[in-house]
């Protein structure tokens, strides 16, 4: 039989009640729409029974559905219309309950409302709403926040309220709208959730009219019986009710304007939704209490309430509106319309119309081809006349602006930019901060000559530079030496951190020009060395030595080192000679050791500002200034991003034994880097680092006989040759009273005097590590501690190498191959000492010398002999004669979101950004394209610091939008088309959207959000998960298509609603909440420990573990948990994804109580950390999904083989399972199913 009609109907509407969703984690595969065909006949038994849908069947609402039931208002003269539809009236001018939550454990909300009478006119002058804590105060003209005024628009605490032509409109994240027209009228519209759970005048909420609204012990009461009982006065406040006055009975001197205009053309759509009878009585009472007999104010009230009810069943009313009945004006050239959307298109978001979610409403639009100038607030312009902003100024269309790398021309409030060819810039600075021509920055604690940059091409030029712990923890290190070598090796120069350069090892005074380089000092604090083809080197000396290297362009692409490949691409930039791109910047660096003496060196976790108190005060005071935004760096913030030059300076400045130095070092790379876009930043030095501005001091004293050779600092450690020379004596300048002239000229008594080792200056307090010994500099003099080390015996078949019995120029130890450093050249600035390896042998790494053929493959610091197989991504790569042979799969990218706005780009860009609106994640509608995806994310906050506590997703595909939010998924259908273009799965802890287009989306259902797009997207989206071209350098690409430093500025391009305030600067939260600190730092330590050991050689911690920090600082009202367990949840699966599965939940630290979910005697459910191979289920019971995903964390049951199928309605495994149809969604019993 075919199903008629009206079954159809009910079964949905048997579906819709009593189908839930609820957050179960399953791991099937299932089908997005529970309608798709609602003519489809199926041809069934007559005992059908359909299941309720438990968890998958998705119920498919219309765009637009009707949800009068869900509004209540109050409007004009006194009426009132309850949520379960009677309209009363009530002439109370007391303050009374509008509408509160009752009967449940907490009272989310409570509106309480105020009319005066102004003019015979009741006007609403007061509206008082407690949502969730928090009291916002409306009157006419001000809006005030727990007794705080504020400026509209505002958002915080999950609370927006803007302004509209005609509306101030709150809305709340728990599912309070309220719309008020500053007069007479206020629309108040619930979530569903609410029903049965309201008080006031607006009702109780049941769906049934009158009961129990006016019904009290079964008494009928009047409607001022009614609104009396919600009257609530102040606490000396004493109201008198009203008394009613019925209307005198004047219906036979009314003309019929109430049933002419309520009837008319503009509302014959409304008449079939909305019942206009008591309107139109309404309208007729209000005529027969006002003093004329046609008050236009009187009831043109009432006609705009039927209006605005009529927009929320689903209608769309014309405009009934004349110059002579209820005229309004309009600002600038708007035109008042009386159903249009709300969501209008403006300069900064020309799209906003085409994904607005809300019903029509009236007010002042932009006329049709034009959009609203929010640029310049100078009303409609067509799109083409639109404005564009770049770093905070305005361009008008045609201006244009031109930077060192690019010029850009805006375009009716797009930006079109022209890419020219840019220099590419590494640098070192303070000693293991480290950013290439690609500008990815890490850290690198060194203890070796590596190579920081290379013509691997050409091998026109190499640069070494030496990096050398310095202090006695292992993270201080310095830079020591920069060293340029030159046609293939026949030029040599070397600097040193004393000034001293040294060309093939003869010291050479500078200013210097030869064949093809130039060196002089610009200042006593700089050198500069040109070279003339295309190397351009910086060297920093004052206050500690850090080197910065220019490139010209012809070199891209063909350069190695620690600098990187220099191709614009940063995700490569790990890619080392084995042809492998390493997971950890420690890994990465080791590879480009120049000796196989050196260490290895280990990741390092600690924090050095944990180690002193008085360090870290300093720091924050000192470094502070850098963020501060009226401080004295504030000017170069939308140009440099200070966040990581900050983090930098942190670490530099707690972690050196001279603080002062390392501060005024990462100050002073600041204003470097802030120079180089053009911007100079005068008097900085003003309050800080000020003792370099001095001149030097007058210690030298006049002398009339020098006979002598000069005391010099030098002559302390090692003999002066200048001391053997006799001259006659002359008069001039010198160091008397027994103090020592130093490198810089000045005398200074033997305590300040630097040390000298192997001819290089060592300040005082710094220590030098040598032969097992730890020397440190007192008095001019080197002072050891220690037993040096005994000459080596060395194992067999290894002999010792001793330079003394060698002539001048051979080389040594440093020299001594090793399988990781077999494609190094030799780079010896002396000879050294140690043990080798007979010729023909190198050495294994692991204290052993074998033939060169068998040495392993190395990657992330592990060895694989050859022939073993890794997975790197989507690709296998196979180790043959040292190096790796990958297959070239083009892999998904991925978009990470997770935590308190915590975001990783699909080209491995990290940022925060933390603002209250919706905002574009990622689309395809970029430019001028036509898209065919969209996905929105708003933060739902908690928290005094605006923390996220979880976050709500749109995604817009094709004709559907999925809503994903407290915990389950709703669709709306927006179009006609009736494919659906996605599957939804449950899998572990996280829900999994995957379309057909070839995105996927993975949401915890909480904060953390994974998207996954594929490769055939790239360079076609835009929002802030980046543009997906490989190059991170440009993925602060705004909505208008400039390219932006500042992340507010990025961030707030994206907002979906240009009415939404902008996001700002958030103080640091560890700050703000001092006394959580040390428990986040705890907590978080988890990253950093031996839990994820094997992780940390793959996927780098400090991100996760800063971010972590963080948000659980963050977390001050509840859900501290859930902060922290989310952001270690990142790391983790960051981890799975690389393969490395991590089992770090334990009873006391994040247990999901996977028990939950087994029925009494049974053990089905398991908590498995890295998730489960996509599941044969009854709705896939072939066990093939569309992707195969890497493992997600949570709940996932173990069927048993003669039970190998899960049922997802039933939540557990069977044997057979019941007839699923395909084509609506649903399963029948198999008993009972009989389809054909």
């Amino acid at each position: 039989m075919s199903l008629p009609e009206w079954a159809f109907l009910l079964a949905l509407c048997f579906v819709h009640q009593i189908g839930g969703q609820i957050g179960i984690q399953i791991g099937g595969k299932f089908s997005g729409g529970l309608l798709q065909n609602q003519n489809a006949s199926l041809t069934v038994s007559a005992k059908l029974n359909i299941i309720p849908s438990m968890l998958t069947n998705l119920i498919v609402t219309p765009s637009n559905p009707a949800h009068n039931g869900r509004v209540c208002s109050t409007w004009g003269n006194f009426h009132f219309k309850t949520f379960d539809g009677d309209i009363f009236y009530f002439p109370g001018l007391c303050n009374y309950v509008f509408a509160s939550h009752c009967n449940a454990a907490y009272e989310d909300f409570n509106i309480q409302i105020r009319r005066e009478v102004v003019a015979n006119a009741p006007t609403i002058n007061r509206i008082t709403m407690k949502l969730e804590g928090v009291v916002a105060e409306l009157t006419k003209g001000a809006v005030m926040i727990n007794s705080n005024r504020v400026q509209l628009p505002y958002s915080q605490s999950g609370i927006i309220i803007e302004k509209s032509s005609i509306y101030v409109k709150v809305g709340s994240k728990i599912g309070v709208v309220l719309l008020w027209n500053e007069d007479d009228s206020i629309l108040l519209e619930l979530n569903e959730k609410y029903a049965n759970q309201t008080c006031g005048l607006c009702g109780d909420f049941n769906g049934l009219p009158i009961y129990n609204e006016f019904f009290s012990n079964n008494i009928r009461m009047s409607a001022l019986q009614f609104g009396n009982m919600h009257k609530m006065d102040g606490p000396t406040e004493h109201c008198e009710d009203p008394t009613s006055t019925l209307p005198s009975n004047c219906s036979d001197n009314l003309d019929d304007i109430c049933q002419k205009t309520l009837t008319s053309s503009a509302f014959a759509e409304c008449n079939d939704l909305v019942d206009v009878r008591e309107y139109i009585t309404a309208c007729q009472d209000d005529l027969c209490r006002s003093e004329e007999s046609k008050n236009a104010s009187c009831i043109c009230d009432t006609f705009a309430e039927y209006s605005r009810q009529c927009a929320h069943a689903g209608g769309q009313p014309l405009n009934w509106r004349t110059s002579k009945l209820c005229s309004k004006k309009c600002p600038y050239n708007m035109q008042y319309e009386e159903c249009n959307s709300p969501c209008a298109d403006t300069c900064t978001n020309p799209e906003r119309s085409q994904f607005c979610e809300e019903h029509c409403i009236d007010g002042c639009f932009c006329p049709p081809g034009t959009v609203f100038d929010d640029i310049n607030n100078s009303g409609c312009i067509p799109q083409q006349q639109c404005s564009c902003i770049y770093n905070g100024n305005t361009y008008a269309t045609g201006a244009s602006f031109s930077e060192p790398c690019q010029t850009c021309t805006c375009n009716g409030g797009q930006w079109s930019c022209q890419d020219m060819s840019c220099p590419g810039i590494c640098s070192v600075e303070g000693g293991s901060h480290i950013s290439t021509y690609d500008k990815k920055r890490y850290d690198h604690h060194g203890d070796c000559t590596y190579v920081l940059s290379k013509d691997c091409k050409d091998e026109t030029f190499t640069i070494l530079v030496d990096l050398r712990k310095c202090g006695l923890t292992d993270t201080e290190t310095c830079l020591k030496t920069v060293t340029l070598n030159m046609n293939k090796g026949q030029t040599v120069i070397e600097v040193r951190p004393d000034r001293s350069v040294f060309v093939n090892s003869i010291y050479t005074q500078l200013p210097m020009s030869a064949a093809n380089v130039t060196m002089f000092r610009p200042s006593s604090f700089f050198m500069i060395m040109q070279t003339n083809f295309g190397v351009h080197l910086e060297i920093q000396f004052i206050p500690i030595m850090q080197v910065f290297v220019r490139l010209d362009p012809i070199f891209k692409d063909q350069t190695c080192g620690l600098c990187g490949n220099f191709n614009n691409i940063q995700t490569d930039d790990f890619k080392v000679i084995s042809g492998i791109i390493e997971g950890t910047a420690t890994a990465f660096a080791n590879t480009w050791k120049t000796q196989a003496s050196c260490p290895n060196i280990q990741q390092s976790f600690e924090n050095p500002c944990a180690l002193s108190i008085d360090n870290e005060k300093y720091a924050q005071y000192w470094c502070g200034l850098l963020t501060n935004s009226t401080g004295p760096f504030a000017d170069c913030h939308y140009a440099v991003n200070p966040a990581v030059y900050h983090t930098n300076c942190m670490f530099d400045t707690c972690n050196c034994e001279n603080s002062e130095d390392c501060l005024c070092a990462a100050l002073s790379s600041y204003v470097r880097a802030c120079a180089a876009k053009g911007i100079q930043l005068q008097g900085w030095r003003t309050d800080v680092c000020t003792k370099y501005t001095t001149s030097c001091p007058k210690s030298l004293s006049y002398s009339y006989t020098i006979s002598s050779c000069p005391p010099t600092c030098r002559s302390l450690s090692e003999p002066d040759v200048t001391c053997n020379i006799k001259f006659v004596p002359v008069d001039g300048c010198t160091c008397v009273n027994g103090t020592y002239m130093d490198e810089s000229g000045k005398c200074v008594p033997a305590t300040e005097c630097p040390c000298y080792y192997r001819g290089s200056p060592i300040p005082f307090g710094e220590v030098v590590h040598e032969n097992g010994q730890v020397c440190s500099c007192v008095q001019g003099r080197l002072n050891c501690i220690g037993a040096p080390n005994p000459t080596p015996v060395c194992e067999s078949p290894m002999v010792y190498f001793d330079c003394r019995n060698t002539t001048a120029g051979k080389t040594g130890a440093e020299c001594q191959k090793s399988c990781q450093t077999l494609d190094m050249q030799c780079y010896s600035s002396q000879c050294t000492s140690g043990c080798m390896c007979p010729n023909g042998l190198v050495l294994d790494g692991n204290g052993g010398c074998i033939p060169e053929d068998e040495c392993p493959c190395i990657h992330n610091e592990a060895m694989y002999q050859p022939g073993e197989k890794i997975n790197s991504d989507c690709n296998t790569c196979v180790c043959k004669n040292r190096k790796w042979e990958c297959t070239k799969n083009q892999c998904l990218g991925t978009c990470a979101i997770y935590g308190d706005g915590h975001y990783n780009t699909f080209d491995d860009k990290t940022f925060s950004f933390n603002g209250n609106c919706e905002y574009t994640l990622v689309q395809d509608h970029c430019g001028s394209a036509n898209g065919t995806f969209r996905v929105v994310t708003e933060n739902i906050p908690c928290g005094n610091a605006g923390t996220t506590c979880s976050k709500s997703i749109k995604v817009f595909l094709e004709s559907y939008e999925l809503i994903l939010g407290e915990e389950h998924v709703s669709v709306v259908k927006r179009g006609q088309n009736d494919e659906v273009p996605y599957t939804i799965r449950y899998m572990g802890m996280y829900l999994v959207i995957e379309t057909t287009s070839g995105l996927i989306l993975m949401w915890d259902k909480k904060t953390s959000i994974f998207i996954k797009l594929s490769p055939d997207f790239k360079g076609q989206i835009c929002g802030l998960c980046g543009n997906y071209d490989g190059n991170s350098i440009n993925d602060f690409t705004t909505r208008s298509q400039s390219v932006v430093e500042n992340v507010l500025e990025f961030g707030n391009s994206w907002k979906v609603s240009s009415t939404c305030p902008d996001a700002n600067d958030i103080k640091d939260p560890c700050s703000t909440n001092p006394y959580r600190k040390s428990w986040s730092e705890k907590q978080c330590s988890i990253i950093n420990s031996n839990v994820f050991a094997a992780c940390h050689s793959q996927v780098e911690p400090a991100k996760y573990y800063q971010a972590c920090v963080t948000d659980a600082c963050a977390c001050d009202t509840g859900g501290d948990c859930d902060c922290f367990c989310t952001a270690v949840a990142a790391y983790a699966q960051a981890c799975s994804e690389v393969g490395v599965c991590v089992a770090w939940r334990s009873p006391s630290i994040c247990p999901l109580f996977c028990d939950y979910y087994n029925q009494q005697g049974e053990c089905e459910w398991h908590y498995k950390p890295c998730g489960a191979s996509c599941m044969k289920t009854c709705r896939n019971p072939s066990g093939k999904c569309l992707n195969d995903l890497p493992g997600l964390e949570g709940c996932y049951p173990n069927c048993p083989p003669d039970k190998p199928y899960f049922h997802e309605d039933q939540m557990k495994c069977v044997s057979l399972c019941d007839c699923y149809d395909d084509e609506d969604g649903k399963i029948y019993k198999r008993d009972e199913c009989n389809i054909w």
